[in-house]
Order: C-alpha cells, then structure tokens, then sequence
C-alpha cells in the first residue's frame, strides 16, 4: 500500500485541502480559532481515516497484476544485464559468441520497450482510478472538515501537510494541531454516498 500513500496523499490532499477554510463573509476577527490537520496522518493504517484507506487497499488491489508485470519485467532485464556483463568479462581465451550477444541485447531493447509502455500505461491508469476511487472519498472528507471546523468553530483550518512541502511552515504550534480529534470525528460519522467507483 506505500507505492499509493505518498502519490495519493501529495497528490489528492494537497490538491483538495491546501487550505481548507470555514467559509465566512466578511473579515475574520482577529481572535478566531485556527486550526491545522496533518492530512498525510490520514493514510496510517492504524490510526487514519478508515474509508481512504479501505480505498487505497482496494486500489492497490486493483493496481498488483500491473505493478506485478512491472516488477516481471525489471527482473528479466536485469538478468539479461547480468548475462551481457557476464560474456563481456569472460575470460580473453573463452570465445564469445556474438550471434547470443546480439540476441540478448535484442532482447533486453524490446523488454525495455515494453516496459516503457507498460509503465506509461500504468501511470495514467493509475492517475484515473486515484481520481475515480479515492476521489469521492476526498470530498468527502473535504465537506467533513467544513462541518467540523464549523462544529468546532474554527474559521481556518490549514493543511499542514502541504504546507510543509511548500517549506511554508515558520512556526508551529502543537496545541493548533486538530488531526486526531478531526480523524475520529470522521471515522464515527454515519455512512455517506462517498464510495470506491469500479472499474
């Protein structure tokens, strides 16, 4: 599940809940709560938000025969690597046979091509089925945290997960950070549309 949890959470959190705000006419008073959630903690396996993970399992589960071809393919190029390396360090009285050397570089340039493909393909079937599964879970979760904030009355809660990785972060405050209490107020809503579109 690691191959999706970085991809997932820059990508679809960052995206959704830069800054994810209370939404309020006019000025926000000088003292109103702020508060901030870490939206990569959401992905913990142990402690995250229960429905992006289920996600992210069902979309790992979806994506394995892909990864697993990938990793098929990089297995062979290697040992076709290692033969090559092999032949070239022979021994200067053992003939090498340059038809074999041929065929196995041959060989390793369409692997090569066809893992480039394949690789292309995974991508963008990848970046599809993030959006279509993980991405009804995501508004959700976006919806969730306006009630919340609301709820709570917080005018701004930032995300500080991207945040960090804009290095926009100049101080924080421990006592600001709302993640958990957010993380279990969401798992213990009923449950909602939000769910895993098919392929």
């Amino acid at each position: 599940m690691k191959r999706f949890t970085i991809l997932t959470v820059s990508v679809v959190f960052s995206a959704l809940f830069a800054v994810s705000t209370f939404a309020q006419a006019g000025a926000v008073p000088a003292a109103a709560k702020i508060g901030w959630l870490d939206t990569g903690a959401f992905a913990d396996e142990k402690e995250g938000v229960t429905k992006y993970i289920a996600g992210l399992k069902a979309l790992d589960s979806e994506m394995k025969p892909k990864i697993t071809d990938l990793q098929s393919i990089q297995a062979r190029l290697k040992t076709i690597s290692d033969d090559l390396a092999k032949a070239q360090n022979s021994p200067a009285n053992v003939p090498i046979d340059q038809k074999a050397i041929q065929a196995k570089q041959d060989e390793g340039q369409k692997l090569q091509r066809d893992f480039d493909y394949k690789k292309k393909e995974y991508d963008a079937t990848l970046e599809a089925r993030s959006g279509q599964v993980l991405g009804p879970i995501s508004a959700d979760i976006s919806k969730s945290i306006q009630d919340y904030a609301k709820l709570k009355g917080y005018a701004v809660v930032l995300d500080i997960n991207a945040l960090a990785q804009q290095n926009a972060i100049l101080a924080l405050d421990a006592t600001a950070n709302i993640t958990k209490d957010f993380i279990t107020y969401y798992n213990n809503k009923p449950a909602t549309t939000a769910t895993t579109a098919k392929p």
